[in-house]
């Protein structure tokens, strides 16, 4: 994984990802005078290189400069079946659909600062975890559970298993979520600004929930939606 800018870059090193090595743009060195400190008291590989070949590795122009190779953390669960801990869950948000790169960022952020236990997204139509994401999350991709699963729904019999309810989010929903008297194992699940919750999905919520707003406009961004859904679990049980 590639992650760039100085933010990003301080982040990873303050949350102890594994820095495999790092571009600087040569005579930019002097730039970061603290980073390159830690970056060199990590024992971390600088290579010095020109704007074009640091804009080719790290695929952007907004790189500041500087770019790294990251592992990426064990938070991170990229396979279902790695994943060992359904039993110790509590709180659980479910992206369907989310393909936004900078949604997906901000969505970790607030699940983070709200205590979500995880974020599940499927293999197929979501964003992955992309330098985007971890420049949008503010760093909080290194410290919030994040795990794609081969089916959401097969994913949410599993909870009901485990006695969770699941809380749909939609516009089109008769119960008002800061009406709700959330139980103590609760997964909340959110669809795509355009599709919302596809329907196979929205028969496996065991509540369908609104967030009231003025309707003046059509419905709210995702992120901001699932932030305000989160903050009202969490108030719940804060």
């Amino acid at each position: 994984m590639i992650i760039y800018g100085r933010n990003s870059i301080e982040e990873a090193i303050y949350s102890n990802i594994s820095l495999k090595q790092v571009w600087i743009i040569r005579g930019k060195e002097n730039k970061y005078p603290g980073l390159i400190q830690k970056i060199r008291h990590n024992n971390i590989k600088i290579n010095p290189i020109s704007e074009k070949e640091i804009e080719k590795i790290s695929r952007t122009q907004k790189h500041q400069g500087i770019a790294a190779e990251i592992i990426l953390p064990e938070n991170i669960i990229e396979e279902e079946e790695n994943f060992k801990d359904l039993d110790r869950l509590h709180s659980v948000l479910i992206l369907d659909g989310i393909t936004d790169t900078g949604n997906l960022g901000a969505i970790v952020r607030s699940a983070l600062l709200f205590n979500i236990d995880a974020v599940i997204l499927p293999k197929d139509n979501s964003a992955r975890i992309t330098p985007q994401v971890i420049k949008a999350s503010a760093g909080a991709i290194y410290k919030q559970r994040v795990i794609y699963v081969n089916n959401i729904n097969t994913f949410i019999t599993l909870l009901k298993e485990d006695d969770f309810t699941i809380y749909g989010l939609s516009a089109t929903a008769e119960e008002d979520i800061d009406k709700i008297r959330f139980n103590k194992k609760i997964c909340l699940v959110v669809g795509s600004e355009r599709e919302g919750l596809r329907k196979s999905v929205k028969k496996q919520c065991s509540v369908m929930i609104k967030i009231p707003t003025s309707r003046k406009i059509d419905s709210l961004n995702v992120s901001v939606a699932s932030a305000i859904a989160m903050w009202e679990v969490f108030k719940n049980f804060s």
